[in-house]
Order: C-alpha cells, then structure tokens, then sequence
C-alpha cells in the first residue's frame, strides 16, 4: 500500500486524526502554519488543539470548532465535507450521563466517524453487557475475479455480566457500497441488523444460544457474505478490546493468487501503518496473521496482484 493509497483509505474511513495529520504531512504544512491559515480566517484555534486532534486525544466538538474543519478542508485543498464526516457526533457528559465506556471503544475502534454514535445507541443495552473474546479465528476467501468472498469467523467468548445473551458484530465495505451481512451462524444467530448503505456499514446483533452467567465460556462461528462483492485488496480486523489469540487467514482461489502479500498493525486507529511483514501463501493458496495478546487496534493483510 502506497502512501496515496494509505491517504485516500484514511479520507475514506477515518479515523479523523490520521486524515487530517496525513493531509497536513502531504501538503507540507506544520501545526504552526495551518494555526496561522485558520487565524487568518478568523477561526480560533491552538496549535495544542491542532496538535491534540492530529493525535487523537480530542475531536472538534464545538461549533467553532467544526466550523475550523470546514476552513481546513479549504487550506488542504480537500473535497468539501470529506475532514467534517469523518468527525463523531459531540459525547454525553455530566453526572446524569450513563456510563458510556463500551461504546466509546467501539467508537473508537472505527476512527470515530460521525454516523456511528446514533447506530451504537440502538445497541445500547447489548454493549453495555460486551463479552470478552478469549479466541478469535476469522477465515476471509477471495474469488477468481478477485473480489470479496465470504468471511468465516469462530470465537471463543466469555461473559463479563450475568445474564448475556447477544454480542454485536460490525462489518464495512465501501462508501455507497451494500456493507457485508451475516448469513448464517453456529452457537448464534443473527438477530436485529442496522446497516448504512451510504457508508458501506453494517452493524449486526448475534443473539447467543442460551444466556451466559458472568464467567461462562461459549463458542460460536458465524458466516458473512457481500451483496456486492469488490474487489479484495485487503482484509484486516478492528479490535476495541484485547483478544487472547487472534489469527486472521485468506483464501486466495486459483488464479486468484497475489504477486506479493504483506500483514500490518496499528496499535490504536490513530496511529499510522507499522509492523509491515512479507508473508506467502502456502500450498492453500493461504495467508496468515496471528497474534496473541492482540492489542486494540487493526490488524490486517494488504495484497497486490502487479
């Protein structure tokens, strides 16, 4: 993946820091500049908030401070709207305000774009009982066109509260894309489903078989299938939460294999791309990715075919 290709994936999906700070690195603008274009704009904004929202540590929130996002997209020479969608809705605070951790690391773990929040609320009750993923063995094929196949998933999960019984699981492709459904399950079964076609995202409701108390271990697998298969350059997996063991493969069908193949890692969705290893397919036509202890953040494949 090149540096435009790596540029046009974070416009695209976020998150809001790496955009911003990618954009500002290709035009070759420091915080201090881009402070000086906003000033000049009459928009008030720090360099320590530049800073801070290049890191991640916050997120323009405030009116002014959206109205800045919409000056930078101009100074960036960015398309309208592209900095300003990738921006989360403003978060509950105060005392009368539920907790809210569960949902913030799922927020988190898709670079906080702004149409999440309002979908995570519908789930509210079954996020705010999240299970603990002990394994997490995930399958993802690729046709001999090339685009996307089905996606196998298995996991071991555990309970942190007493009467759990549904988990979520979230899945996206591409803006104005169908976003992947889950088809069919084992242990599980597919129950409520919001999906945002605009963005390509779904979020699905996996009901367990029985209702697990705080502690108790269940294993489930279920399938998920593209109503509209794209071409398949890559495959990575968002954790919010650590897993015990992750191990990522994909199928590549004959003729279908990739002139190189190589796996990557970003600690949290704020940071850029690291850890980039080659790896060949074996005798299956397969490649792996296995981590244990996986650390919230993406772990994922990047292929080429030229």
């Amino acid at each position: 993946m090149t540096e435009n290709d790596e540029f046009a994936e974070a416009l695209r999906t976020g998150p809001f820091c790496r955009a911003l700070s990618m954009a500002a690195q290709a035009r070759g603008l420091s915080l201090r500049q881009l402070n000086y274009r906003l000033r000049a704009r009459d928009a008030s904004v720090s360099a320590m908030t530049l800073s801070h929202w290049q890191s991640g540590r916050s997120v323009p929130e405030r009116e002014e401070s959206l109205r800045a996002v919409e000056i930078l997209e101009e100074v960036l020479a960015l398309p309208t709207g592209s900095l300003r969608r990738l921006v989360g809705s403003r978060r509950p605070r105060g005392r009368g305000v539920r907790s809210a951790v569960p949902l913030h690391r799922r927020h988190r773990a898709w670079g906080h774009p702004a149409f999440l929040p309002p979908l995570l609320e519908e789930f509210r009750d079954s996020l705010m009982k999240p299970v603990r993923k002990i394994e997490l063995h995930e399958t993802f094929h690729v046709r001999p066109d090339r685009c996307t196949g089905r996606l196998v998933v298995r996991e071991l999960v555990e309970a942190r509260q007493d009467r759990t019984r549904t988990m979520i699981f979230a899945a996206r492709s591409m803006p104005g894309v169908a976003p992947p459904l889950v088809v069919e399950g084992s242990g599980c079964r597919p129950g409520t489903v919001l999906t945002l076609d605009e963005e390509g995202f779904s979020l699905t409701e996996l009901v367990l078989d029985r209702t697990l108390r705080r502690g108790e271990r269940l294993a489930i697998g279920f399938v998920q299938e593209y109503p509209q298969p794209i071409v398949a350059e890559n495959h990575h997996r968002r954790i919010a939460e650590s897993v015990g063991h992750y191990h990522g493969e994909v199928v590549f069908a004959p003729g279908a294999e990739p002139v190189s193949c190589r796996t990557w890692r970003a600690r949290t969705p704020e940071n850029r791309t690291t850890g980039w290893t080659t790896v060949r397919p074996d005798a299956r036509r397969t490649v792996h990715v296995s981590r244990r202890n996986a650390a919230p953040g993406i772990h994922g494949l990047h292929w080429t075919w030229e």
